[in-house]
């Protein structure tokens, strides 16, 4: 991440504010950027209010799976970027959920078979990487699609990053950066998770065309057209974990940060959090430990939850029994899955009181319902939509 972004502020700037902090996000540039700003588009999560400028056209879009008010926004902002002029600034906002909520399908694949597609990726035990790979080869503005069609001198991308790693190409499917990955990755990516035969035959006709070079790849590192494109990220899980730490420290708890980039399947997590809790030499009384990053999940169930739940879920039975012990997991942007929870909170006595109410932890766990499960407990965490998205935390402490 850098402080400050040196360049001239430009005479006229169009901007493009899209993902779960779009609205924050917009709202802060126009009260900097005031009169500079010639025109907008927003495009938000559906919980979010409008903006009150007039310069601003406003879409509230769906996620996860895109909708079609999403590809309304994203046809408004091809049409916007591609009018623009070599004398104006094109100021893109981004932040988690955009590659969702700025659907763009290539003219071959319709909205439906897109939507089955991403809906099989997230159910399986993909990575985000992984699930991009394949989004950015069915989109016309991922993959740095954007940056190529956008006539504007100057593209300036102030970044929010809900990624492990923070890598560019994978916050918002990298709408203005370059691609590493090819049609052969995003055929490869489907044939692992055996989608590539049950897939919409759009998709797979797309990509064979494009693996054969009937259409170019996405644009890659050392093209041209990001010579005029700055890529900065402004916050991501660290300042998140580093948030929580001085919190801490300030109540005279002892708190470290093990990782802010943890990429691995939420019931794994689970079981490696538990056992840090179980390890009294590695983690003293009156400490707290923090992790940042991202789990995998994949949903067999027809439950409700999300991933942050599974991990809390999954780590109950290993630390019951343990005294003093606590483990917390949330989301940042306060949506956890399909469930109107964050995460959720266990300690020692979690499984004891799940026994007690006849609540078989397994049976919750092979239907993906750790929603259900921790409403029933009443241990879900409730922030509701934060407008922010910097991944998820996870938050043991031994008292």
């Amino acid at each position: 991440m850098v402080d400050r972004l040196s360049i001239p502020v430009p005479r006229r700037i169009r901007v493009l504010a899209v993902g779960k902090a779009s609205v924050p996000m917009l709202m802060g540039a126009l009260k900097v950027l005031r009169n500079h700003v010639a025109s907008g588009i927003l495009v938000a999560p559906r919980s979010e209010r409008a903006t009150s400028s007039d310069k601003i056209l406003t879409f509230r879009t769906g996620h996860p799976i895109p909708d079609k008010e999403g590809v309304d926004a994203a046809m408004h902002a091809i049409e916007m970027i591609n009018r623009m002029h070599a004398d104006e600034t094109l100021l893109c906002l981004i932040s988690g959920g955009a590659s969702a909520m700025l659907p763009a399908p290539v003219h071959d694949v319709p909205l439906a078979d897109k939507q089955a597609v991403t809906q099989s990726l997230i159910r399986s035990k993909a990575s985000i990487h992984e699930i991009n790979t394949v989004r950015r080869h069915l989109s016309e503005l991922k993959g740095g699609r954007l940056a190529e069609k956008c006539r504007a001198g100057q593209i300036v991308s102030l970044i929010i990053s809900d990624v492990p790693g923070n890598s560019l190409p994978d916050i918002g499917s990298g709408l203005t950066a370059p691609d590493p990955t090819t049609f052969r990755d995003a055929i490869d990516v489907l044939e692992e998770f055996d989608l590539w035969n049950s897939a919409p035959s759009s998709v797979k006709n797309h990509l064979g065309k494009g693996l054969l070079g009937h259409f170019p790849d996405t644009p890659k590192s050392g093209d041209e057209i990001f010579r005029k494109v700055h890529n900065v990220i402004i916050a991501d899980n660290n300042v998140a974990c580093e948030a929580i730490r001085s919190t801490l420290n300030r109540r005279r708890v002892v708190t470290s940060i093990l990782t802010s980039s943890v990429n691995c399947e939420a019931r794994c997590l689970g079981r490696i959090l538990a056992s840090i809790a179980r390890d009294s030499a590695v983690f003293e009384r009156g400490n707290a430990l923090v992790i940042g990053g991202e789990t995998t999940v994949e949903v067999q169930g027809t439950g409700k939850g999300g991933r942050n739940q599974e991990v809390a879920i999954s780590a109950m039975g290993e630390i019951a029994g343990l005294n003093g012990v606590a483990i917390a997991t949330l989301g940042t942007d306060g949506v956890d899955g399909n469930s109107p929870a964050a995460g959720a909170i266990v300690d020692g006595r979690s499984k004891i009181r799940a026994t007690q109410q006849r609540l078989p932890i397994k049976r919750f766990i092979a239907k993906n319902d750790s929603y259900t499960f921790f409403r029933k407990l009443g241990d879900n965490l409730f922030t509701g939509p934060t407008g922010t998205n910097v991944s998820d935390l996870y938050l043991l402490v031994r008292v």
